[in-house]
Formats: C-alpha cells, sequence, structure tokens
C-alpha cells in the first residue's frame, strides 16, 4: 500500500506539472494513484510502480494529457475551421481560375470573378492558413514564422497592388515594387534557410 509520502509526492509532482485545469490534475492523481497501488500490490517498489504508471499515462510528459484534452474538447471548433480554411481556399481558387478563363476567351465577368478569387485567396484563405500554421509546434521557430508572414504579406500586397494598378490608382507601382522585394529578400531567403536547415537535419 502507498504511503502519505508516495501520494504526496504524485500530488507535488502533478500539481507543478505545466498543465492547468485543476479538475484534469485531481483526475490525474487519482489515476496514477490506482496504477501504482496495483503495481505495488503485485510486489513491485514505489519507484518502479511510479514510473511505470508515468510511462503508461503520459509517455512523452504531462504536457500531452493537456494537449490531447485541449484537442477533444475543441475538436469541433478545429474541424469547423479546417473545413471552412479548405472549402474557401478551393471556392476562391477556382473562382480565380474561372475568371482568368473568361478573361481569355473575351467573357463578360471576367474581371469580377478574378477579383474576387484572387482577393478571396489573398484576405480570406492566407489568413485562415496562417492561423492554422501560427497554432503547430513546428511553427515556434522564428525563421518558419517569418517565412510565413513575409510570404503571404508579399502574396496581399500584389494582389492589392495589381487591383490598383487595373485601376489606375496612384501608388500601385510602389506597392508592386514592395511585394517584390518582400518576396525577392524577405520569403525566398528564409525558405531556402528553412529548407537548408531540414536537410541538414536529414543527413
Amino acid at each position: 500500500m502507498m504511503s502519505e509520502e508516495h501520494v504526496d509526492r504524485i500530488i507535488e509532482d502533478v500539481q507543478c506539472s505545466s498543465i492547468k485545469d485543476q479538475g484534469l490534475k485531481d483526475d490525474l492523481i487519482d489515476h496514477l494513484s490506482c496504477l501504482i497501488e496495483i503495481e505495488m500490490k503485485g510486489g513491485t517498489s514505489f519507484e518502479h510502480a511510479y514510473a511505470a504508471a508515468f510511462q503508461q499515462t503520459a509517455p512523452n510528459g504531462l504536457h500531452e494529457i493537456q494537449k490531447e484534452t485541449i484537442f477533444l474538447l475543441n475538436y469541433h471548433k478545429i474541424m469547423g475551421m479546417k473545413r471552412l480554411m479548405y472549402a474557401s481556399g478551393y471556392l476562391f481558387a477556382l473562382t480565380w481560375i474561372v475568371g482568368i478563363f473568361f478573361k481569355i476567351m473575351h467573357l463578360p465577368a471576367a474581371m469580377t470573378l478574378m477579383f474576387v478569387g484572387g482577393s478571396g485567396l489573398a484576405f480570406v484563405f492566407l489568413p485562415l492558413v496562417l492561423i492554422n500554421r501560427f497554432k503547430r509546434s513546428a511553427f515556434k521557430v522564428m525563421s518558419e514564422k517569418l517565412k510565413w508572414i513575409l510570404g503571404s504579406l508579399s502574396i496581399m500586397l500584389l494582389m492589392l497592388s495589381s487591383w490598383m494598378k487595373l485601376a489606375h490608382l496612384q501608388g500601385a507601382a510602389v506597392m508592386l515594387g514592395l511585394s517584390f522585394l518582400l518576396f525577392g529578400f524577405g520569403f525566398l531567403p528564409f525558405l531556402f534557410f528553412r529548407m537548408y536547415k531540414r536537410s541538414v537535419t536529414e543527413l
């Protein structure tokens, strides 16, 4: 049987973990205590039972439990956002392609379709992709963040400057040049740097 010192150690380790939800902490303490007690009844020492219980419950650390719990609680919201992101990307891309086809064939509404499709890709789909990417653990790397931010900004500026150019508005050429500068000297260096880093880690 476990002593009070054993229980206190389990409580202390769980309370000091990165888990923020107190209800989840209480459930983990009960779960770990039961597992350890079952192991100890079979003649296993507390230290071995403790290690086995933690390995069985959270082999990658207790933070993994919190991450999985948050995902399960927000599953429908996450899936809804993913559906919205990819559906909007498909519809805007299709609209843009149809607009280009209409333009080639000299059909009416070509410019409207190109405007709606291109603007949707730049100002709806890309921000949704960025939000999704920022939530990924791999996106904590600063160079990866900058790559996506600068790439998205350059595409947005390119789209905006294109419409300004077609509407004969002032500043279109400056904005177009800025979009190329961001793409060439902002996005591309980080893109090839990340490709180089990935290739080195694969050796």
